[in-house]
């Protein structure tokens, strides 16, 4: 229990000396993170948008999409998050690039020096999120601000995206290996976009999607289409309530033969059970027991159909919370963990004799891994 206290306090603080990243000066070096700013890319406020990568020693590509909320009209757009997570007021998302996103890409099994990682010495894209359409959009519109300012949203995910593909396709433009994964709208964003990158790179064989931390019920067709503009490329995967497997299915469909997929989740994730809450009530972000009941059920139902429509599906099911220090669920009602791919605790968490880290290069390497199969009951 010690140990892991220790741990939370040295991730903290990584996550704030890490924040600090050299600008690109025209030149690179391997395992050394860079701040890039596309020309024409911007936040869903306007602001300036940045890009990250590190170059690597070998020719392998990891794309990691970054999350933090998605605004699905006019009234969630209006109410960006802060600063500083403030539990007593509905936000929905990140509209400019915060220096805490820069962080995540050295934390976990991101870090450069982790040589036992799955993705040691590979070249890495971060792409952060600030667009409120799930690496999606390609469009704008207007809303009025909770002040009744009139105001553009720019929901320019998609543009951003490949923005940051061309730099990085400057330093590796034909992988051997291409890895694209993403948590929590990130995750979401794998799912949308998936299918979208992997035609980036027509000749790499050997592609892998993971989605940590994403699952919702909900048509956003209408949000897609009308608010984001999204490409029919992406907005063709749309056809359900269940947005998560819409975009994998659709993905595994254009991509079979070269793609594996993985998933990984807890089964009353509390981030997405707010969500969800505020979506059916239009009223608040909840944390009932009821609404992490409706989120396993949502979750398991994303899970089964799947394993059902997606062979060698792999998955990494858990009912624990990180956060807790003895490792039990949280006091709100049971919830759980929102999100574990850059948590390092996670590489060590063991499930069935596998640890998260090595689930991950099992999926990478293609070897078909379903943990938690038990929690689906």
């Amino acid at each position: 229990m010690i140990f892991k206290y220790l741990e939370w306090i040295g991730l903290l603080h990584d996550m704030k000396r890490y924040q600090k990243v050299d600008e690109y000066d025209g030149t690179l070096r391997p395992d050394h993170l860079v701040k890039f700013y596309p020309k024409d890319a911007v936040s869903s406020d306007g602001s300036r948008y940045h890009g990250l990568f590190r170059a690597g020693r070998e020719n392998k590509l990891l794309i990691v999409l970054d999350g933090g909320g998605f605004a699905f009209d006019e009234f969630s757009a209006a109410r960006p998050s802060g600063d500083t997570f403030d539990e007593n007021s509905i936000t929905f998302y990140d509209s400019w690039c915060k220096p805490s996103k820069d962080a995540y890409a050295r934390l976990g099994m991101f870090h450069e020096k982790l040589k036992k990682g799955p993705f040691y010495g590979w070249n890495l894209l971060y792409v952060p999120y600030s667009s409120g359409d799930m690496h999606g959009g390609a469009g704008e519109f207007t809303y009025r601000d909770t002040e009744g300012k009139e105001r553009t949203f720019y929901a320019h995910g998609n543009i951003n995206l490949h923005l940051c593909i061309d730099f990085a396709k400057k330093v590796c433009p034909n992988p051997e290996k291409l890895t694209v994964l993403g948590c929590s709208a990130g995750g979401f964003g794998t799912a949308f976009v998936g299918n979208d990158i992997l035609m980036c790179f027509p000749d790499c064989k050997d592609c892998t999607c993971i989605v940590d931390g994403a699952a919702l019920e909900l048509d956003m067709k209408e949000c897609a289409g009308k608010l984001w503009k999204v490409p029919e490329s992406i907005s063709a995967a749309l056809h359900t309530s269940d947005p998560v497997a819409d975009g994998l299915e659709y993905l595994y469909a254009h991509q079979k033969g070269r793609v594996k997929i993985g998933y990984v989740i807890s089964l009353r994730d509390y981030v997405l059970m707010m969500y969800q809450n505020f979506l059916d009530t239009r009223k608040e972000m909840g944390r009932s027991p009821e609404a992490g009941e409706r989120m396993e059920r949502i979750i398991c139902g994303t899970v089964k159909r799947l394993a059902a429509s997606i062979p060698d599906f792999s998955f990494f099911l858990y009912n624990y919370n990180f956060n807790d220090i003895k490792g039990r669920p949280v006091a709100y009602n049971g919830a759980t963990s929102h999100c574990c791919l850059w948590v390092p605790e996670f590489m060590r968490f063991e499930r069935e004799d596998c640890t998260g880290l090595q689930w991950v290069k099992n999926v990478v390497d293609g070897k078909t891994t379903q943990i938690g199969r038990e929690l689906l009951k």
